[in-house]
C-alpha cells in the first residue's frame, strides 16, 4: 500500500520548522502558545487587523521622494492641522456611531455619487454640524438616502457637483500630498462633466434660465474656488447676474420655492468678494446697490445667515464697498459727501450691540456672541483700513490709534474663536487681520499664516491658502494700502456649496 505523505501544519510551514504531526494540533505550536492552524493541502493565511493608516508592506517606488515632501515645513504644518482637525472632529461627534471613511473607488459615476453621499454624511456633516451650537442654520443637514434614487432625474452637473465637492474637500484635508493625486484626476473628470452638462442646459432655450441652471453655475463657481483651479471664475458671476435679470430680479427669485438660500449665497459671495477686490473693479457692477441693500434687510434674518455675520454689519460691509467704488470714480473735490457717509458708517458699526442682536434673534444662542463680536471688530477694522487708504476717512492720529487698538482686539477675538473649534467663520476676520499685519510684528504674521493653513485643512477648501499667499506677497511689497494687496478681484470664501435640497425637480 502506498505510504501517505505527511503534511506539516500551516504554522510550522510558515516558520520553517519540523512538525510532529499530532492531531488535532501539533505540540510545537502548543509550546509556542500559538493556535495550530491544522493540516491541509495549502497553508492557511493568518490575517491581522491593523490600525487605519498602518501598513506592513514593503516600501514602494517613490517612498523616498514622498518622505522628502513630508519633511517640508508646509507639509509639517498640514500634518499638524490634520491632527488637530481629527481630534476636534472626534470630540464633536462622540454621540455619533462609528463610520468608515469612503475610499473613493470610483468604478462608475453612480458609485462615485454613493461614495460622495457617504463621505459627506460621515466626514463633512459632523464638522458643519458643530456650528449648530451657535444657532439655527437651514443650510446644514445630512444628505438623505433618497438623493440616490432621485439622481437619475437630476442633471449631470448637479450629481458631478456633489462629487467635486467631496473630492476637493478630501484633497484639501490631505494637504494635496502625493496620496491625493488619484483623487485629482477624478475631480477634473467630474468638473468636465459639470461644464459639459451646464453648456447643454444653457443652449436649451427651455432650461437656460431654470432654477437648476442657476444652482449649477454657482456650484461650479464654488467648486473652482474650493479647489483653486480656474482663473475665469468672473464669467460664472456674470452669468448668474444675467440670469437674475432674466428672471426679474432678486426679489422675484426669492419668491420661487427653494431659491432663497441660493440667492442669499450669491449675495454673500458678491459682497464679501468685493472686500478683496480693487475699488475700480468690483463685482457689484450690473446690480442695483439699493435693491441689494433692501434684499439683505428683508431676507438676511431668516436663519440662513451670512456666515454668522449679523445682517446690520453685513449691510455696512455693502455700504463700505459702495463708498470705495464711488470714490474711485469721482473727482477729489466732490467727495465731501462720501467723507460724511464714511464717518456715519463707522459710527453705526460701533453702536451695534452684539448682546441686543442675539436677544432679538431667536435663531441664535448665547454661544454665538463671540462670533458676532469678532465680526463687529473685523467690520470696523475693514471700514477704517480700506476707507483711510482711499482718503474717505482722514489719516488722523486719533483714527490711526483707534485702528491699532482694534487690531489687537480682533487678534484676541479670532484666537479665542479658533480655539473653540470654529473653522469657516473666522476666515474673513482673519483676512482683515492679515491686512493689518503689514505693520505688525513677525508674531502676528506667523499667527495669520499658520491659521490660514489650518483653516484650509479643517474646512477642506483652498481659499485660505490663496489668501495666505496674497498676504505674504503684500507683506513683502513695501506697500500698505488696501487696494495694494487686492490689485485684482478675488473670491475668497470658505462656503463649500449651495443649498439645493429644496429645488424643484428638473422638468
Amino acid at each position: 500500500m502506498a505510504q501517505v505523505r505527511k503534511v506539516h501544519c500551516g504554522e510550522c510551514l510558515r516558520r520553517r520548522l519540523v512538525c510532529d504531526f499530532e492531531v488535532p494540533g501539533c505540540r510545537r505550536c502548543a509550546r509556542s502558545g500559538v493556535d495550530c492552524p491544522g493540516y491541509g493541502d495549502s497553508a492557511k493565511v493568518r490575517l491581522r487587523w491593523v490600525t487605519p493608516g498602518e501598513t506592513n508592506s514593503k516600501k514602494r517606488k517613490g517612498t523616498l521622494s514622498r518622505q522628502k515632501n513630508k519633511n517640508s515645513p508646509t507639509s509639517a504644518s498640514h500634518r499638524q492641522c490634520r491632527s488637530e482637525s481629527s481630534d476636534t472632529n472626534s470630540e464633536a461627534s462622540t454621540v455619533m456611531q462609528p463610520v468608515t471613511i469612503p475610499s473613493f473607488n470610483l468604478k462608475t459615476d453612480y458609485h462615485a455619487l454613493i461614495d460622495s453621499v457617504e463621505y459627506f454624511n460621515s466626514c463633512m456633516y459632523p464638522q458643519l454640524a458643530n456650528s449648530l451650537r451657535l444657532g439655527t442654520n437651514t443650510n446644514i443637514y445630512k444628505l438623505p438616502p433618497t438623493i440616490l434614487g432621485a439622481a437619475s432625474s437630476r442633471p449631470t452637473h448637479l450629481r458631478s457637483g456633489l462629487v467635486c465637492l467631496t473630492l476637493s474637500h478630501r484633497m484639501n484635508q490631505m494637504g494635496h500630498d502625493l496620496d491625493s493625486k488619484p483623487l485629482k484626476s477624478h475631480f477634473f473628470r467630474h468638473r468636465g462633466l459639470m461644464i459639459q452638462s451646464l453648456n447643454e442646459d444653457i443652449n436649451d432655450s427651455h432650461k437656460r434660465d431654470s432654477d437648476i441652471v442657476f444652482a449649477g453655475i454657482l456650484s461650479l463657481l464654488l467648486a473652482d474656488v474650493q479647489q483653486g483651479v480656474s482663473p475665469h471664475w468672473r464669467y460664472h458671476i456674470e452669468g448668474v447676474k444675467r440670469l437674475i435679470n432674466l428672471r426679474g430680479g432678486m426679489f422675484h427669485l426669492a419668491a420661487t420655492p427653494g431659491l432663497l438660500p441660493i440667492v442669499l449665497c450669491f449675495v454673500y459671495l458678491v459682497v464679501i468678494s468685493d472686500t478683496s477686490s480693487p475699488a475700480s473693479n468690483m463685482l457689484i457692477g450690473g446690480l442695483n446697490p439699493m435693491e441689494l441693500g433692501l434684499f439683505i434687510q428683508c431676507f438676511g434674518e431668516n436663519g440662513y445667515g451670512f456666515q454668522m455675520c449679523p445682517t446690520p454689519l453685513f449691510g455696512e460691509i455693502l455700504e463700505i464697498n459702495n463708498i470705495r467704488c464711488k470714490i474711485s470714480t469721482i473727482d477729489e473735490t466732490d467727495d465731501s459727501e462720501l467723507h460724511s457717509d464714511a464717518r456715519e458708517v463707522l459710527r453705526r458699526i460701533y453702536e451695534f450691540s452684539p448682546t441686543a442682536w442675539i436677544e432679538a434673534n431667536e435663531n441664535l444662542t448665547d454661544a454665538s456672541k463671540l462670533v458676532v463680536e469678532t465680526y463687529q471688530s473685523a467690520v470696523a477694522l475693514y471700514c477704517m483700513s480700506s476707507l483711510q487708504s482711499m482718503r474717505a476717512l482722514p489719516p488722523s492720529p486719533l483714527l490711526t490709534k483707534n485702528r491699532d487698538t482694534e487690531k489687537h482686539i480682533l487678534h484676541g477675538l479670532v484666537e479665542r474663536l479658533l480655539q473653540g473649534g470654529s473653522y469657516g467663520y473666522p476666515f474673513w476676520p482673519l483676512l482683515v487681520l492679515g491686512m493689518q499685519a503689514v505693520d505688525g510684528s513677525p508674531t502676528l504674521r506667523a499667527f495669520v499664516r499658520n491659521n490660514m493653513t489650518c483653516i484650509s485643512v479643517r474646512a477642506g477648501t483652498h481659499a485660505p491658502l490663496a489668501a495666505r499667499d496674497l498676504l505674504e506677497k503684500f507683506w513683502n511689497s513695501g506697500k500698505n494700502g488696501w487696494d495694494d494687496c487686492f490689485d485684482q478681484p478675488h473670491v475668497l470664501t470658505t462656503i463649500l456649496t449651495v443649498n439645493r435640497g429644496q429645488l424643484r425637480r428638473a422638468s
